[in-house]
């Protein structure tokens, strides 16, 4: 597996699997801003010698924090363990620059996240009512210590 920043020639794609199988539903739009400005960071990950986009994921560097923004695996790529690989490459890259933590919001529904995100050492710090859309649901805060 290969991880590379964000391309423009990847918007199209990325948008397409975010619309099909993200839950944050970003735009287009929003994509191409994660390639603009200091202390954004968004990368892809793909298989070795192909140009299939299988997952990708961002965060924005804040002071000392990671704050991971978005992480989506192509559904029929789940369960490959490519999502626990890009998260730990995601906080190495933080910790790479001086980060001292990371932190995310997940869908309170989404079990299977948060199960990947505690087994790499995230705690439940909170929640936030109604942050999420289509549906309405709170998001659950978490943070490590890196």
């Amino acid at each position: 597996m290969m991880m590379r920043p964000l391309e423009t020639d990847d918007l199209d794609a990325v948008a397409a699997i975010e619309a099909k199988d993200g839950d944050a539903h970003w735009s287009r739009a929003q994509f191409e801003k994660e390639l603009e400005g200091e202390v954004r960071r968004f990368f892809v990950s793909l298989e070795p010698e192909s140009p299939d986009i299988l997952a990708y994921g961002g965060y924005w560097k804040a002071g000392l924090e990671a704050q991971i923004t978005n992480i989506v695996v192509r559904r029929e790529s789940r369960c490959r363990g490519i999502g626990k690989r890009l998260m730990e490459f995601l906080l190495d890259c933080a910790r790479g620059e001086g980060c001292t933590s990371g932190t995310l919001e997940v869908r309170q529904s989404n079990q299977h996240a948060q199960t990947l995100y505690k087994g790499l050492g995230f705690e439940v710090k909170g929640t936030r009512p109604k942050i999420y859309e289509n549906p309405v649901e709170d998001a659950v805060l978490m943070e490590k210590q890196l």
